[in-house]
C-alpha cells in the first residue's frame, strides 16, 4: 500500500512538472536566448482608434451634406483621402 501511494504522488508531481515546463518553457527560451524579441506588442482595435479620436474632438459628423443620407466621419474621411495619394 506505502509503495502504491508513493508512486502515484511521484507520478502526479512528474505530470504537474511536465505540464507547467510545456506551458512555460517557451517564454523561458525567448527570455534567456532571444531577449529582443521581449517586448509587448502594441495592438489597437479600430473601436480604440475611434475612441480615442472621439475623445480628442477630432471625430465630427458630416451627414448633412451626403445626397443619401449616409454617415461618414473625419477620420474615415482622411483615410479616403490619404488612400487616393497612394494609389
Amino acid at each position: 500500500m506505502y509503495i502504491q501511494t508513493t508512486t502515484l504522488t511521484i507520478s502526479l508531481s512528474l505530470s504537474a512538472s511536465v505540464s507547467l515546463g510545456m506551458l512555460y518553457m517557451p517564454k523561458v527560451y525567448i527570455i534567456l536566448f532571444h531577449p529582443e524579441q521581449n517586448v509587448p506588442k502594441r495592438k489597437r482595435s479600430f473601436k480604440a482608434i475611434v475612441t480615442a479620436a472621439t475623445m480628442s474632438g477630432k471625430l465630427t459628423q458630416k451627414g448633412g451634406d451626403r445626397p443619401n443620407g449616409e454617415v461618414k466621419t473625419e477620420l474615415c474621411e482622411s483615410m479616403e483621402t490619404n488612400s487616393d495619394f497612394i494609389n
